[in-house]
C-alpha cells in the first residue's frame, strides 16, 4: 500500500499511470475520471463534447424543420368562411401590361422563351448608368417555352389548389396596374447571375374595370413572369457572365373579388446554371425545366 501511494503522488492526483497501475492491485479514488479511449482526456470533458454535439445537431435539425415547413400557403392569410376560387387560364405577365418590345420584356425580366447570347459583350448607358450587356441577342422559340411552361403550372395549380373552383377572367388585360419597384437585395452569385439587374419586382393593384361577374369570395391568379434557358453569355449587369442555364419564376396573387383588393402575393422562382457547358441540347434544356418547375411547386 506505501508503494502504490508513492507511485501515484509523483504521477499527480488527476494523472492516469499505467505504471502504478502494473506495480499495484489497488488504486486509490481518483477526483477526476478518465476515459477509457483517451486516457489523458478526464471522460467529464468527453461527456460535455458528447453533449455538444448533440445539442448542436439537435438545432440544426429544429431550423431545418422550420426553413422547410415555410412554404407559400403557410405565409397565406386567413381567409375565413370565403369561397375559393382560381383562374382557369395561366397568365403570362408580360401579357397583362402593356410593353410589345421583346428587348424590353427581356429588360423587365418577362421574357418566356430560350434565349441565344452571341457577339460578346459592350457597356451602355441605361437608366440605371453604365451596364455590361451582351451585344447580340436571339429570343427564339417563344410559343414553345409557353405552351411547356403553361402545361407545367397547370399541373401545379391542380395539385396544389384542389379545393379550388375554375373561374374564367374576362379582359385579362384590363385586370391590373402593374407598377415595378427596384429589387436591390444582393445575392451570393451577383455579377455571374442568370438574370438581368436591378432586378424588378412586380406590385398588383386590381384595375377600377376588373370584371368578376357580381362573383364573391377569393380568386388565386398563377402568373408566369418569367420562363427562359439560355447559353453562355452576359445578362445585363452582370458583370462576368454565367454558362448555359435556365430559370422561371411563379407569380401567386389572391384577390378578393367583391372588393376588388388584392390580399397576398407569392413570387416563387428556382434557376438552374451549368458550372461548364455553354450550350444546352433539347434534351438537357427539358428536363433542367422540370427539374425548376418541380423545385417551384415544392415550395407552395
Amino acid at each position: 500500500m506505501v508503494q502504490n501511494k508513492i507511485a501515484v503522488s509523483k504521477q499527480g492526483p488527476t494523472q492516469f499511470s499505467f505504471f502504478a497501475f502494473a506495480q499495484t492491485k489497488i488504486l486509490p479514488p481518483l477526483k477526476m475520471k478518465k476515459c477509457f479511449l483517451l486516457p489523458s482526456v478526464p471522460l467529464e470533458i468527453v461527456e460535455m463534447q458528447i453533449l455538444r454535439s448533440i445539442f448542436l445537431i439537435l438545432l440544426v435539425s429544429f431550423f431545418s424543420t422550420c426553413r422547410s415547413t415555410s412554404s407559400a400557403i403557410s405565409r397565406l392569410p386567413s381567409l375565413g368562411e370565403s369561397e375559393l376560387f382560381v383562374s382557369e387560364e395561366i397568365f403570362l405577365l408580360k401579357n397583362l401590361i402593356p410593353v410589345t418590345n421583346k428587348k424590353d420584356t427581356f429588360n423587365k425580366n418577362m421574357f418566356v422563351g430560350d434565349l441565344n447570347f452571341s457577339g460578346g459583350i459592350s457597356r451602355e448607358k441605361t437608366i440605371w448608368g453604365e451596364q455590361v450587356v451582351t451585344k447580340q441577342i436571339e429570343f427564339l422559340n417563344e410559343t414553345g417555352v409557353k405552351d411547356e411552361s403553361v402545361n407545367y403550372v397547370q399541373s401545379i395549380v391542380t395539385n396544389r389548389f384542389k379545393g379550388y373552383q375554375k373561374f374564367t377572367i374576362l379582359q385579362p388585360s384590363k385586370l391590373f396596374q402593374v407598377q415595378f419597384q427596384k429589387d436591390l437585395t444582393k445575392v451570393a452569385d451577383e455579377g455571374v447571375d442568370n438574370i438581368n439587374i436591378p432586378n424588378e419586382i412586380p406590385q398588383f393593384k386590381l384595375s377600377a374595370n376588373a370584371d368578376f361577374k357580381g362573383k364573391k369570395g377569393v380568386l388565386l391568379i398563377p402568373i408566369i413572369q418569367y420562363a427562359y434557358s439560355h447559353n453562355a453569355g452576359w445578362f445585363n449587369g452582370q458583370d462576368w457572365g454565367c454558362m448555359a442555364g435556365v430559370r422561371a419564376k411563379l407569380v401567386l396573387v389572391w384577390v378578393q373579388m367583391e372588393t376588388k383588393t388584392v390580399l397576398h402575393v407569392e413570387g416563387l422562382e428556382s434557376k438552374q446554371k451549368e458550372p461548364q457547358n455553354n450550350r444546352y441540347n433539347y434534351l438537357d434544356r427539358t428536363r433542367n425545366f422540370q427539374k425548376i418547375w418541380k423545385e417551384i411547386e415544392l415550395q407552395i
